[in-house]
């Protein structure tokens, strides 16, 4: 750089410093890294990808491309060092025109094209869970599993509780109003400082907190310091019902709101409402955070919504209502308010009888019976519902590949049984005369290699070993399977992570930035680690060789 300066100061011709010159070197360089990714990718042949779309700052739909497959050794650096390992590598970003289902695939097969990636090897797609993506009929996931049934849809886990959360905090009219007074009080607070002054000088260690409306299993960061400064937030909002100092009619108007905002979070309704949703959501929280790392598969997956469903489902009895009544009861002491709820003012009228042999369908009158049907249990019901119809979705997964968790234990298991598997196995890699496995080698060697791994061994450690004790030829089969299985993505969150790099690129300020310069500049910062290997001198060399004006004859 030193030297790039003093050329400058000597007034040379060539600097290199125009924006088009910057284009060009940042597009060498991601192209090199892109083709490096993807040459690792053709060797291992087998790979999903991972799509996620989003707005960025210029009103632009951008389409984030993962690629996730298996990187072994190769002949030429094998050494027992090196290991067998999944990867997933930023592809870049795409703009949509088109955010339909048929408009997006079509653009996954261009690129795919582009980049010399068959379809025919594609075995995963891993999206979130909106309409055009995962759609039963014109989804993406189902127009490729048209092209190539192989390519195998698995449901983003850290996506999947979000929207079981969203979907039951809508199921009734008591959790709906619930987050809408919830927001309430974080908008009446931060709407003046004057007001967020007096909130801060109550509220020790947590302030309020909007709503998440996109990221739902978050919502508990705004329900924390309801659960456990409610009394300091009353405090606060009492205090500016009871200043003098606000006249006029914003003043009138904001003790007003104050007031009434504090006689809402003080109903025994909302205190236990807010007791349930925060034991639901931290909970949820937990697990979803567990089912974002990149470690974790599909047996992972299934095991934790297991036992979410399981937590779900204890929670759906009167023992536990009560216990939740007990933690609204001393919310209710420490606001010095009744534990009881109020009786609804509306009369409910009895509907007329067609028939004489009708049913009597009478209302319940006893507000906490009523409150526990429609709102306890219903919130639980949605909630365990919804979970279920994913963990299916999981389970029919595992149901083809589930064998292969755990090869230590196909010792104990029956030869007729493991050929079972194999069988569906078989079946299910297989599109026309193309098959990737042989359902009776498979069972052969997992017969042989269930002798030689150790109990707690998982699919990636098994191929590990049989790649270092150089067995990959001899039991072929096992290892396609295997690498299938680990090709399989559990979670879309890598396309979430992408986009914390678009928001950092393209800002409010460079809503202009060309697609080719922000594709280039995302690449360099994700992939750093790629980057920082690539050989600069022969890139200075091709960069030179494209610049050059002089021409041999």
């Amino acid at each position: 750089m030193d030297e790039h300066l003093r050329r400058i100061k000597d007034k040379m011709h060539v600097r290199y410093l125009g924006k088009g010159i910057q284009n060009e070197l940042i597009q060498l360089l991601s192209n090199a890294i892109k083709q490096k990714i993807l040459a690792s990718a053709r060797a291992a042949k087998y790979f999903s990808i991972i799509l996620d779309c989003t707005p960025d700052a210029g009103h632009v739909e951008q389409m984030t491309m993962i690629i996730w497959f298996v990187d072994r050794p190769t002949s030429e650096t094998e050494n027992e060092t090196e290991s067998v390992c999944i990867k997933e590598h930023f592809l870049g970003f795409v703009s949509l025109m088109e955010t339909t289902g048929a408009g997006v695939t079509e653009t996954i097969l261009h690129q795919l094209e582009e980049m010399s990636l068959p379809i025919e090897n594609l075995r995963g797609q891993g999206y979130d869970n909106g309409s055009n993506m995962k759609g039963k009929e014109n989804g993406v996931q189902q127009i490729i599993l048209d092209i190539n049934p192989r390519a195998f849809f698995i449901p983003c886990s850290a996506h999947l509780l979000n929207v079981v959360v969203s979907d039951a905090a809508k199921c009734c009219l008591e959790a709906t109003a619930f987050f809408d007074l919830v927001q309430r009080v974080y908008v009446y607070s931060s709407a003046s400082t004057r007001r967020w002054e007096v909130l801060t000088h109550h509220v020790s260690n947590l302030t309020v907190k909007p709503l998440s409306e996109t990221r739902w299993e978050s919502r508990i960061d705004a329900l924390k310091p309801l659960r456990y400064q409610l009394g300091d937030i009353y405090d606060a909002l009492l205090e500016i019902y009871d200043d003098t100092t606000l006249t006029g009619s914003s003043g009138n108007m904001s003790q007003v709101d104050a007031k009434d905002l504090a006689k809402a979070i003080s109903s025994f309704k909302f205190l236990v409402s807010l007791v349930v949703w925060y034991d639901i959501l931290f909970e949820i929280n937990m697990i979803s955070r567990q089912l974002q790392a990149k470690e974790f598969d599909i047996s992972d997956a299934i095991n934790q919504l297991g036992e979410i469903k399981k937590f779900l489902v204890g929670h759906r009895i009167d023992t536990d209502f009560e216990k939740t009544l007990v933690d609204a009861g001393e919310l209710a002491e420490e606001l010095d308010v009744l534990a009881l709820f109020e009786p609804d003012t509306i009369c409910i009228r009895e509907k007329r009888k067609q028939f004489t042999y009708e049913a009597d369908d009478k209302p319940i009158y006893n507000p906490k019976e009523k409150f526990k049907v429609n709102f306890y249990f219903a919130v639980i019901d949605t909630t365990v519902y919804l979970v279920e119809e994913r963990l299916t979705l999981m389970q029919q997964i595992s149901s083809v590949f589930g064998f292969l968790y755990d090869d230590y234990s196909l010792q104990n298991t029956r030869p007729k049984q493991i050929m079972e598997h194999c069988l569906n196995l078989e079946q299910a890699l297989q599109h026309g005369e193309s098959k990737d496995i042989d359902a009776f080698d498979l069972c052969n060697e997992l017969q042989a290699i269930t002798r030689r791994v150790q109990k707690t061994a998982s699919p990636q450690d098994v191929l590990n070993f049989l790649w270092k004790n150089k067995l990959t030829d001899s039991v072929s089969n096992t290892v396609t399977a295997l690498r299938i299985l680990l090709t399989l993505p559990v979670s879309v969150a890598s396309g979430e992570r992408s986009f914390s790099k678009l928001k950092l690129i393209k800002t409010y300020m460079r809503t202009s930035v060309l697609q080719q310069r922000l594709v280039g500049l995302s690449t360099l910062s994700i992939e750093h680690d790629i980057a920082c290997s690539i050989d600069l001198e022969e890139l200075v060399s091709k960069f030179a060789k494209l610049k050059a004006w002089k021409n041999k004859f």
